[in-house]
């Protein structure tokens, strides 16, 4: 449901509120989501995150998500009109060298930049987290509700990090699933850029790696476990020379290629599938292809295609770079990014050094924040830097390509006496939808709001190549 409210400065925000009523008689409370990006729409993930609860849980709560500003059914930003052709580029989704960085620097983004109307909207000014916590409480009081029970994943816990520095009094229990630290998320006194910090690209190659060994391990039931190593090996070195084509899939290049490594490396079993027999497949159809095998990939919507980073539509104003431009309206907003060019490549090449195929893509997200021409909120700053008040349960699967299992003791370490971390032996960015376990510690806390004791470690429900 669309939702008009006036903040003190008088400007109006239009926004998105979806709500799952309580199935009892009478709702306990309310349970706000919010999935993370940022840029995910909390309306629109209510309820596969409603299903992961039990039904005592569900019983007593209503369900509520709030589409941040610019996200899902809330006020777009005005960006993505396309008043000239995109510049070409010589990769398709992001970086992967320094000449490919540079193409990004000097072109790309200057291009994205044109498309959005900075003097038209209000909008651009008022996009991080503290706006996000400050509409999460103007629907507090919008529902009548007290004291609210707040879940996020990934930037969505930054969110709620903010909430209960912000409204303390209005916080009944706080869960944080595969965290990210605020302290890095925003920078202060920190030189490198935000991905750097997080240091993504050593998590995504550090999963791949305990992929390869599960595959190994798994034996029969994974049907690649003899050649995936070198499978993989192979095709990076023929991208190299140039784009490898798949009948009926499609033609990759490096970029594409490791935008479909990360994508499957961070959706694990998202959609009931096993994203990471589906990624071996397609890594196998690629070194056939690579080697001159003739390949015909018989189900061509098992490998999803490359989605490229500048896709013009018919429209006016372009759906697709909208979007794009909103996860970077958040990041820039929040994050305090090197101001100098050098600085970044210097950070990919490091991290591309580190984490060979992952540098280049994760320290390439935010490049444009370098150039963004909206000042930042400075009020984040301290807010990263301060204890969370509150016991809070923090959730995390060991093999995240994102944050990586030390990200939640990491975000511990912020929270008050009595916090408690669940890890589970899970893949993947999110610890709530792979593993029974975590959701039930959860739904107990919320149920009780008493913490389950510490240590906690869980297994996942569904591993990789079980069959």
């Amino acid at each position: 449901m669309p939702l008009d409210y006036s903040k003190p400065s008088s400007e109006r925000i239009a926004l998105e509120v979806g709500r799952i009523p309580a199935t009892g008689s009478a709702a306990r409370g309310a349970i706000f989501y919010n999935p993370g990006g940022p840029g995910l729409s909390p309306v629109q993930g209510l309820a596969s995150f409603a299903a992961r609860l039990s039904p005592h849980v569900r019983r007593d709560y209503d369900i509520v998500g709030v589409d941040p500003r610019g996200v899902g059914g809330s006020d777009a930003l005005p960006c993505g009109t396309v008043a000239s052709t995109a510049p070409s580029t010589s990769y398709s989704v992001f970086p992967t060298n320094a000449d490919q960085l540079a193409e990004q620097f000097g072109r790309v983004d200057p291009w994205l930049l044109g498309t959005c109307d900075f003097s038209s909207s209000p909008l651009f000014e008022h996009m991080g987290s503290v706006d996000a916590a400050e509409d999460i409480e103007a629907v507090r009081k919008l529902l009548h509700v007290d004291k609210i029970d707040y879940f996020g994943v990934s930037y969505g816990a930054v969110i709620g990090d903010v909430y209960s520095q912000l409204f303390p009094a209005h916080l009944r229990t706080l869960t944080q699933d595969s965290a990210v630290d605020a302290r890095d998320w925003y920078g202060r006194n920190r030189g490198d850029s935000l991905w750097a910090r997080l240091d993504a690209s050593a998590y995504s190659e550090d999963v791949l790696t305990d992929l390869f060994q599960a595959c190994e391990s798994a034996g029969g039931t994974c049907p690649w476990a003899s050649t995936t190593r070198s499978d993989y090996a192979h095709v990076v070195a023929a991208l190299r020379t140039g784009d490898v084509s798949i009948a009926g899939v499609g033609t990759f290049d490096t970029s594409a290629f490791q935008a479909e490594v990360v994508a499957a490396l961070y959706r694990f079993n998202l959609n009931g599938t096993d994203d990471y027999e589906t990624l071996f497949s397609f890594i196998h159809l690629l070194a056939l292809a690579s080697s001159g095998s003739t390949t015909q990939q018989s189900e061509p919507n098992a490998v999803a295609s490359p989605a490229a980073r500048i896709e013009l539509g018919d429209l006016p104003r372009d759906p697709t770079i909208a979007k794009m431009l909103t996860v970077d309206a958040v990041t820039c907003a929040d994050s305090r990014e090197p101001a100098r060019p050098e600085q970044w490549f210097r950070a990919a090449a490091t991290a591309e050094a580190n984490s060979p195929g992952f540098g280049y893509y994760w320290v390439s997200q935010d490049i444009i924040c370098s150039s963004w021409p909206v000042a930042r909120n400075t009020v984040a700053d301290d807010l990263g830097h301060k204890k969370i008040d509150v016991p809070f349960l923090s959730l995390s699967n060991i093999h995240d390509p994102v944050v990586g299992e030390w990200d939640a003791d990491r975000v511990h370490d912020l929270g008050a006496s009595g916090s408690t971390v669940v890890v589970t032996d899970g893949w993947g960015h999110g610890a709530l939808r792979s593993s029974s376990c975590a959701a039930s510690a959860f739904s107990k806390y919320v149920a009780s709001d008493i913490l389950p004791p510490a240590p906690v470690r869980c297994g996942t429900d569904r591993p990789p190549f079980t069959g």
